[in-house]
């Protein structure tokens, strides 16, 4: 057998290491130390051990007391550490009989690794030597050993002195080791916590959580109280335990007493596992309610008994209380010992109940006398009113502000824990431990919860700053919690919800924004999973909308391991425009309800005027290039010599943490936009890109506006070139995340040549990393180039005899563009109307009628089918050879889907026009059909 010896500081030291030299199918080595005769209290050995190897088995180290039958096992090595020394501290404390330690290693019959042992230390473990004197007021002389021990060591159920001394003359009722039951302890059973500390010998029943043994005997058949955390308890379940009651420590209008030393409370406890939680102790001087917390404790403490001494001070009889708290998973089990009290004074009566608060009785509010009718608000100062729809609309019609007083606050830091007028809507039925918002610091977090969310706030960047937290640590997987304005009566064109937004932790769940109508509801923005431990910026465009509500709903993870946080809540340029007395000036644009915007605001796809007059379809016409996606790529095309191509989406992205919740357009899930899908099976690097219309050298003071979303850990590029003679110039370059939410941008444009303009979309490292566009539209200084196409598109050829500008009939006869797709047969073959959609019965194709590129199925042109759920025969021939266009229900449409199917434009149309056509509804049909005029 091959021996490994691992390497120490230098390579001439000595270790001990275990050399298999049995046939035993159970071999066992043990090593022994020497005897000891006692140990002091704090006593403690240090050890470094090696245990490396496929099949090392395990290594259990014991301690032997005399006079105690049973060893008691203080150490345990199961399985392969790896290569490297480990090392190893253990807590012996006071031991009063002579001991010896041992380790021993058990294999199993196939022994395959190295164990070994090397450089043990023991420290602080002799007792104090004897002396002639001690200081009189802060230690005790030892009677018999002669040394001195401090003050606070006496009567603590540990003996220090070495002869008992310390520990003589104690009053039982003042101290319990629980080697006897409780002793004058009380488990809480008024309801106030849910279950009970439990008494315990030798190690909790959990591994890897408890204590290995007690305190107070340090072996195995002494006793102590724990907390159990595995089921049926439940996380954030409490078990408080309750001390007797005491007289006051301080004399009513004084101080504490001269006279007499300070009452005191000592106690040993063990936090240890990778789930424990809390740790408190409290004073109350009522018989209900925890009272003052008096010292916490969070997260694991080692596997260590610790000791903590409190000085109680109260004007008033009180007791202790004792509470621990389960952790989120079975190793968190919390462990007490050797409770005792010193120089306090037991009170025979009980504690007073909770006072009952005085009834107040308040006079009904007297109602001012007004003139207001019916649909105004009262305002508080008189005799003013103002209309309803006024109300909760971030502007003080009121003198006295008073119709914006119930209403959310335009700017929220949730700083001294004020909402600012947002309101909490739980959905748990639960009372205690629900997962809720609620406002908090960063400096109520515990030991390990800086993981989980800030310490530091947005606002003050301290932990004194305050901020909103949905906190994993109550509630259960997919609970969720809102926090909604009350009613907004009306808001602006340019109104935007701006906020800060924190989701760090393994298991964080997910935060959105919704817009709520009465009953009605949609998702306008959402983040999923950890977003690393820093502040993000989220931003909602809201514009102009009536009577809504906005909600922050928190979605709590599939563990307490992640909070959702967030910070400084702004409604920006929210209030609602006024109706100016002055006439425009000429650089605003006068809407047809009088208002006044800037011409850079005209056909924006945001309604900025309040009656989309800056929308107008006659007003855009003007507009190059103006498209919303919302049917197709309007005048843009994909192409041909990049990786793949841009879809067109409407709702989320399919990749989960990347990409919006809606278009920018329409602001519902409803609304489409264009995104590059960098999943599979694209990869990183791939490209895809759309080029626009053909634009003129001539165009002056020409530029783009376009919205973006580029959110995600692996987000590649987006750039956009101007492209001139097959040449490519740089306009603006985006990479990396810039933000979960819609961007605008501006780019000028200007050419010496014709030119387009083209979007190049990179995929970046990760599939996280969707880059989508939206409402792209020129400015009214871009012009066309006359002629038709444009770089993309191969030219038509040379139309024969028909002059520059006209196009050719099938019959020889020229006409003009703007004689096509206006219900006129200008070259009396009907060339001119030929894909217009204006007469068909679909035997000779689809007339020019399109499918939307922005749904997820199209309508069919078909023949008529007996053995389908479709017509048997057309409406045309009225036999099965005839055609139509249906859409049929299959596994690919789901159910809300829609498949639209779109003409082409016509220029006008007269004042009797009608449109005649012929439908067909399965009776297994359960949809809708819609006819839309655009």
């Amino acid at each position: 057998m091959n021996i490994y010896c691992p390497l120490t500081h230098f390579i001439s030291g000595h270790f001990m290491f275990v050399l298999k030299n049995s046939s035993s199918p159970f071999p066992t080595a043990m090593l022994k130390g020497p005897q000891f005769q006692q140990s002091a209290s704090g006593c403690t050995m240090t050890f470094w051990h090696y245990n490396s190897g496929i099949s090392v088995g395990a290594a259990n180290m014991y301690l032997h007391v005399a006079g105690v039958e049973n060893n008691t096992v203080i150490w345990r090595s199961l399985y392969n550490k790896g290569t490297h020394w480990n090392r190893v501290t253990l807590q012996l404390g006071r031991i009063t009989q002579p001991f010896q330690i041992s380790l021993a290693k058990l294999s199993l019959g196939v022994f395959d690794g190295v164990s070994a042992l090397d450089d043990i230390t023991f420290q602080n473990c002799s007792m104090p030597p004897p002396v002639d004197q001690c200081p009189p007021h802060t230690h005790f002389h030892c009677v018999r050993s002669r040394a001195c021990v401090e003050r606070l060591q006496l009567c603590d159920l540990v003996d220090d002195c070495g002869d008992g001394s310390d520990e003589e003359g104690c009053s039982p009722e003042m101290q319990c080791n629980f080697e006897r039951g409780l002793c004058s302890w009380k488990q809480e059973q008024s309801g106030g916590d849910v279950f009970d500390w439990t008494s315990i010998q030798g190690p909790s029943p959990t591994f890897n959580t408890g204590p290995w043994k007690d305190h107070t005997l340090g072996t195995t058949y002494g006793h102590y109280l724990y907390l159990e955390s595995s089921a049926p308890q439940q996380f954030k379940d409490t078990a408080v335990l309750l001390s007797r009651v005491f007289q006051p420590t301080l004399r009513r209008g004084q101080g504490p007493s001269k006279s007499r030393h300070p009452c005191v409370f000592r106690f040993h406890y063990h936090m240890f596992g990778s789930h424990v939680f809390c740790l408190a102790v409290y004073l109350r001087t009522t018989s209900a309610g925890r009272g003052h917390m008096l010292w916490v404790r969070y997260g694991d403490q080692g596997n260590l008994w610790h000791r903590k001494t409190l000085y109680l001070n109260s004007a008033r009889p009180f007791q202790i209380l004792i509470e621990g708290t389960v952790g989120d998973d079975f190793t968190g089990d919390i462990a007490i010992d050797d409770l005792s009290f010193l120089d306090c004074v037991p009170y025979e009566g009980e504690l007073p109940s909770l006072p009952t608060p005085p009834v107040v009785t308040t006079e009904a509010p007297t109602v001012q006398p007004h003139t207001c009718l019916d649909g105004e608000f009262v305002c508080g100062a008189q005799a003013e009113c103002v209309h309803q729809s006024k109300v909760c609309d971030f502007r003080r019609d009121c003198s006295d502000g008073s119709d914006e007083t119930s209403c959310v606050k335009d700017m929220c830091d949730f700083e001294s824990g004020d909402t600012c007028g947002w309101k909490r809507v739980d959905h748990s039925s639960a009372l205690i431990h629900a997962f809720r918002w609620l406002p908090d610091q960063g400096e109520t977090i515990h030991n390990g919860e800086q993981y989980q969310r800030p310490i530091n706030d947005h606002t003050l960047g301290s932990p004194e700053g305050w901020y909103m937290c949905a906190d994993s640590s109550n509630g259960g997987y997919g609970h969720t919690t809102d926090l909604q304005t009350p009613v907004i009566s009306s808001t602006g064109p340019q109104c935007t919800l701006v906020f800060w937004y924190h989701m760090s932790g393994f298991t964080v769940g997910s935060l959105q924004v919704l817009l709520m109508y009465g009953n009605s509801t949609h998702k306008v923005w959402s983040q999923t999973g950890s977003q690393g431990s820093k502040w993000r910026r989220g931003e909602v465009f809201i514009g102009i909308s009536n009577n809504l509500q906005v909600v922050f709903r928190a979605k709590r993870g599939i563990s307490y391991m992640g909070d959702v946080v967030v910070d400084d809540v702004n409604f920006q340029n929210c209030t609602p425009s006024l109706t100016s007395d002055q006439p425009c000036r000429p650089e605003e644009y006068a809407c047809a309800n009088g208002h006044c915007i800037p011409q850079d605001n005209l056909c924006d796809f945001i309604n900025h005027c309040g009656d989309n007059s800056d929308e107008d379809a006659y007003i855009c016409k003007g507009f190059s290039g103006y498209c919303n996606f919302e049917f197709d790529l309007c005048s843009w095309h994909q192409c041909r010599h990049d990786d793949f191509d841009w879809l067109i989406k409407a709702g989320d992205t399919p990749t989960v943490g990347t990409g919006p919740s809606t278009d920018h357009t329409l602001r519902d899930p409803s609304g489409h936009y264009l995104y590059l899908e960098s999943s599979f099976p694209q990869a990183a690097g791939d490209t895809a890109c759309i080029s626009g219309p053909l634009l003129s050298y001539r165009s002056t003071q020409c530029k783009m506006r376009f919205y973006f979303h580029m959110s995600g850990d692996g987000i590649g590029t987006l750039s956009v070139f101007e492209k001139s003679k097959g040449k490519l110039h740089l306009l603006l370059k985006l990479t990396g995340d810039q933000g979960n939410y819609w961007q605008r941008r501006e780019v000028p444009l200007s050419s010496a040549r014709d030119f387009q303009v083209v979007f190049e979309g990179k995929v970046g490292r990760s599939p996280k990393g969707d880059i989508c566009l939206d409402d792209i539209t020129f400015s009214p200084g871009c012009l066309l180039v006359s002629s038709a196409g444009t770089e993309e598109i191969t030219p038509s050829p040379s139309t024969g005899s028909c002059p520059v500008g006209l196009l050719p009939c099938g019959n020889g006869r020229c006409f003009t563009p703007e004689q096509s797709c206006d219900f006129t047969d200008h070259c009396g073959d009907g060339t001119d109307e030929k894909d217009c959609g204006t007469s068909c019965s679909f035997e000779s194709g689809r007339c020019g009628w399109k499918s939307s590129l922005a749904d997820n199925f199209d309508w069919t042109l078909g023949t008529g089918s007996v053995r389908g759920i479709r017509p048997p025969f057309d409406h045309t021939l009225n036999d099965e050879t005839g055609h139509f266009v249906y859409l049929e229900a299959t596994p690919v449409g789901l159910k809300g889907d829609k498949a639209h199917i779109r003409s082409s434009v016509w220029k006008e149309s007269s004042a009797i026009c009608k449109l005649t056509f012929w439908y067909y509804i399965s009776h297994k049909a359960s949809g809708t059909i819609r006819l839309l005029i655009k």
